[in-house]
């Protein structure tokens, strides 16, 4: 490969930023010589709808004559809310997450981010660096804050999937961030590099959760947070760390493009610097590299990079994969067609028309009145009213306008002003700022009937903050409103009407001024803040089978009626050596439990998550969830293991979720970050009724014709059938016991086994009666009937197999198990697709095996 070929290959995995509101000679650059694959568009890049329909077919325009194989991606912040790039009167101004979380309608946010895709979609931009996946657990947060949906993690990942899901219908990459989490600090990126000191156990319990739910849910891209974590990697910041890309790689198996945060950020740019960040970057498994301000930086980065690849400092396999799945991407979203087409700006007003009610929807189910305590509201129309709104610059963070220039928030109080004069005419402006007020407006605030102060990020803002609290005691009537982030006044109860908007937009601060004075409703509700009373009164513990065993017997008939097995059975396979299990009560009362097994022989490894089940009438509180997180939070402190897998080896209960149960169940476990097997594949349970079964001639004329014979395992041949396990199945150490177990002496008529024509063991398969061995190891035989048999652990010697010995066996083996009164066949975790159905066999269940 020629440099020239190897430079435009690397330019693919580079998303860069320019200024102008037309292609610059530098973008033209990047472009024809450096084939970037990416355009990273801000506000600066455009005034007009006209200029941003233009500037992007300009721009892939450029991608096509220099010879692009694909169209560009154009990607944009588009969270909306505070972070908001293309602005009314360009398009209508739709709620940002926290305004959607608090609206509690995940259905909403799902249609805000169809609408969002419209507008994208419009304008030829192809991809959102959104939704939000971080949790704002920690109310000082100066850059996410009201970016976030929420402070619970279970409540961030169904909005921002819903919002993912929104784009993708309207042609839209969506992209996750900031992997693994930018909630939990007090320290903007833009500026600096936030420590976040949280081990593995505690990001598993907070941050990871929505990503995990992404994953499982095949989100196109994953955008990564430059934090450290000095409990995962002392060394590198996220987005550069192997160890913190290998937790999304590894442990959660995604196969996705990976997008780093732009690279001049001093969360990179103050300490590996952006050129070998690039490097590091791409070394720890990001596929697009994010420069979006300096020109020579992004051609030194490209070079740098090129540079390393040709030293061997990065393999040839990793540029590979970063190709793979960017161009994976672009086939899946782009085509040329797409990038090149006109656009009517007449069509842009219908659009705008449409999309307008459901922001007026949303931002009205939005709007919180978090307390009333003095019942001031609603506000006299005549009265004297005075309202306090923030002149001096306020705390905006870096992603408001993108550049990480530490340019504070400026609100024009006009239009704010206007929105209350629509309901009282009469009301007077004061703006305050750090210098606090004058006398004379003391003297205006004192008199007046009522005051309305508004605030913008006061807890980063020591002028907001300290007239907030002198306010009670100076003001007849106050009402504050939090017009971004609801934290600012949420704790002074001295300030007894409090209002929240979640954002600092005209169109929210509206509806409140609706609802200060009587025309409006608040319907929203807070979604941090507050613990969630359902759970409060819950407690999960380990099981303990002295006192828990009758309580599951219980939980389990009432919640799994369509499984009901003998008390005694049941209790034989709960109460295991290789068994953690833990249990869920409310009060005294066992309402829930999670049957967890280790491998029983050997290591720890694999964990299965046999049985989760919960009392019918507490299901949907949250008992489920709280269930799984302690389980996997004890093999990962325990056995250092962070990965499950749905269904049970031994003991054998299901080999993952049944799918005759509801639809609910299997986006339940998706919901949580479990990767579930494609919808079509095949895992399932067989059965046969074999009293007036007949073999099928042919497999047994064929086995005969090769030499092979067949018959009951007997003790002399014991040893020489455990080597042949062992030989074979030591990857299955439960297949292996079983065999150790079933010595002939004790288990007779138990194994079927073929014999070559030297009298070699071949192949075997269990054929049990129902005696306990079965039943204190498989679960579900008995519920086919009480005279059910199983045939299991079907394997053949790798020298013979394909040689016609399988099909045989079993037909020799099911005649064995006929002869012994034996009435029906089970046959339990298959994925061959018809090979045991040639004998009879059908489906009993079928299931979806996961893992998380």
């Amino acid at each position: 490969m020629t440099t020239t070929e190897l430079q435009k290959q690397v330019g693919q995995l580079f998303a860069v930023g320019f200024h102008g509101h037309t292609p610059s000679p530098e973008i033209k650059t990047l472009i024809h010589d450096y084939h970037v694959g990416g355009i990273v568009l801000f506000s600066r890049n455009f005034q007009s709808a006209s200029e941003l329909r233009a500037l992007t077919l300009a721009l892939q325009n450029e991608a096509r004559s220099a010879g692009h194989a694909q169209p560009l991606f154009i990607g944009i912040d588009q969270e909306n809310g505070l972070v908001t790039r293309i602005l009314p009167p360009i398009a209508p101004q739709i709620p940002g997450p926290m305004a959607l979380g608090a609206a509690h309608d995940p259905e909403l946010a799902y249609r805000a981010g169809k609408a969002t895709g419209e507008i994208l979609n419009f304008f030829g931009v192809n991809m959102n660096y959104a939704p939000v996946c971080d949790i704002n657990s920690e109310p000082l947060n100066p850059v996410i804050g009201v970016r976030s949906p929420g402070d619970d993690p279970e409540f961030v990942g169904r909005f921002a999937s819903a919002t993912a899901r929104g784009l993708r219908e309207k042609k839209i990459v969506p992209s996750v961030k900031h992997f693994p989490g930018h909630g939990d600090t007090a320290v903007d990126s833009h500026y600096g590099l936030p420590v976040i000191p949280k081990t593995r156990d505690q990001l598993e319990r907070c941050e990871l959760i929505p990503f995990r739910r992404a994953v499982a849910e095949q989100v196109e891209t994953v955008m990564t947070a430059h934090i450290s974590l000095p409990s995962i990697d002392d060394k590198f910041p996220a987005t550069l760390s192997p160890k913190a890309l290998g937790i999304l790689r590894n442990d959660m198996g995604y196969d996705g493009m990976v997008i780093t945060d732009c690279l001049e950020m001093n969360g990179i740019r103050a300490t590996f610097g952006t050129e070998q960040g690039s490097v590091l970057a791409l070394q720890a498994g990001s596929d697009s590299i994010m420069i979006c301000h300096t020109f020579e930086v992004q051609v030194g980065s490209i070079t740098k990079v090129c540079d390393a690849i040709q030293s061997g400092a990065i393999e040839s396999s990793r540029l590979a994969d970063a190709c793979r799945r960017v161009a994976h991407v672009k086939d899946k979203f782009l085509t040329w067609d797409d990038a090149l087409r006109e656009q009517s700006l007449q069509e842009l007003d219908i659009l705008n028309t449409r999309i307008s009610p459901i922001c007026e929807e949303a931002y009205e189910k939005s709007v919180t009145l978090v307390r009333d305590s003095a019942s001031i509201i609603p506000l006299s129309k005549t009265a004297n009213i005075v309202l306090l709104f923030p002149g001096d610059k306020t705390p905006a963070g870096g992603a408001v306008d993108g550049e990480g220039m530490g340019r504070q928030g400026s609100y024009e109080a006009t239009a704010y002003l206007d929105a209350l004069r629509r309901h009282n005419p009469s009301i007077t402006e004061i703006k305050y700022g750090e210098t606090g007020l004058r006398d004379d407006q003391w003297d205006i605030v004192k008199a007046a009937d009522a005051v309305i102060f508004v605030s913008v990020n006061a807890r980063e803002s020591p002028y907001q903050d300290s007239l907030g609290k002198l306010l009670p005691k100076n003001a007849r009537s106050l009402v504050a409103i939090a017009a971004c982030n609801p934290y600012d006044f949420l704790q002074v109860l001295d300030i007894q009407t409090y209002l929240a908007t979640y954002e600092p937009t005209v169109e929210a601060f509206s509806v409140a001024a609706d609802i200060i004075f009587g025309a409006k409703t608040a319907k929203g509700s807070l979604p941090v803040g507050l613990p969630d009373p359902k759970k409060s009164d819950m407690h999960v513990a380990r099981f303990d089978a002295e006192k828990d065993i009758d309580s599951i017997v219980s939980v389990w008939k009432e919640a799994l009626p369509t499984y009901i097995l003998p008390t005694d059975t049941l209790r034989s396979l709960i109460d295991r050596k290789n068994a953690y299990h833990f249990v869920a009560r409310i009060g005294s009362e066992l309402v829930g439990f999670c049957l967890a097994y280790t491998n029983a022989h050997g290591g720890p490894k694999p964990v299965h998550l046999a049985v989760l089940a919960v009392l019918p009438k507490y299901q949907g509180q949250g008992i489920g969830t709280a269930l799984l997180t302690e389980t996997r939070s004890y093999f990962r402190t325990q056995f250092d293991i962070n990965q499950l897998k749905l269904g049970s080896s031994f003991p054998r209960f299901w080999p993952g979720i049944p799918r005759e149960l509801p639809e609910t169940v299997q986006e339940f476990f998706v919901h949580r970050g479990f990767r579930l097997s494609p919808p079509g594949s095949r895992s399932v349970d067989l059965f046969q009724d074999i009293r007036n079964f007949q073999a099928p001639e042919k497999y047994i004329t064929r086995a005969q014709q090769g030499g092979f014979r067949f018959a009951p395992l007997r003790p002399e041949d014991y040893e020489a059938c455990l080597v042949g396990q062992r030989r074979n199945f030591s990857d299955k150490s439960g297949w292996v016991e079983a065999y150790v177990t079933l010595h002939p002496k004790d288990y007779p008529d138990c194994v079927m086994t073929a014999f070559d024509s030297q009298g070699q063991q071949v192949g075997w398969t269990l054929m049990l009666p129902p005696v306990p061995a079965l039943n204190k190891v498989w679960a579900f035989p008995q519920i086919c009937g009480p005279q059910t048999g199983l045939i299991g652990c079907v394997g053949i010697d790798a020298s013979h197999r394909k040689s016609g010995i399988g099909l045989a066996m079993i037909c020799h083996a099911i005649e064995n198990m006929k002869q012994r009164g034996i009435e029906g066949v089970f046959v339990d975790w298959v994925a061959l697709d018809g090979w045991y159905e040639q004998v009879g066999f059908k489906t009993w269940r079928s299931y979806r095996p996961g893992e998380i």
